[in-house]
């Protein structure tokens, strides 16, 4: 064998492994998002207690820090022009994170706050947890 012909199925090679790799890669991945263990949703017991007991307090101190940085901060970030920024930043953030349900992640809180009841939307649920939402204060088309 000549060198050219080693080279040319060591390309091979590792082109096939490539390609194994990457399929397995993307197979994997929209496996794992298909799986969705519905009954488990939401917070636990154990994420309750410790948000109660560790999580709240510190969202608390946070927010009261944050408030008082943003007053302490207020003239240089006029100055700086970037006052809106800060606000939502040291302001409104914290206080945000505050609201959160007990025990939730964030995307477990917008899911719950995603549930509320608005007379101006229908809802249509495709499969759960997938939806879609039509505000009726929008024109919508819908043909067949």
């Amino acid at each position: 064998m000549t060198a050219y012909s080693l080279l040319a199925a060591k390309r091979r090679i590792i082109i096939a492994i490539t390609s194994i790799v990457l399929t397995t890669a993307m197979v994997h991945t929209a496996s794992a998002a298909i799986e969705i263990d519905e009954t488990d949703f939401g917070p636990s017991y154990e994420t309750m207690v410790v948000d109660t007991v560790v999580g709240k307090p510190l969202q608390l101190v946070a927010a009261v820090a944050g408030t008082a940085a943003y007053i302490v901060s207020l003239p240089f970030s006029v100055i700086g022009g970037n006052a809106d920024q800060a606000q939502r930043k040291l302001f409104v953030e914290p206080w945000d994170a505050m609201s959160r349900c007990l025990g939730c992640t964030v995307a477990e809180d917008n899911y719950y706050k995603s549930q509320v009841v608005d007379d101006n939307i229908v809802r249509i649920v495709v499969d759960q947890p997938s939806e879609i939402l039509i505000n009726t204060n929008d024109y919508v088309v819908v043909t067949p």
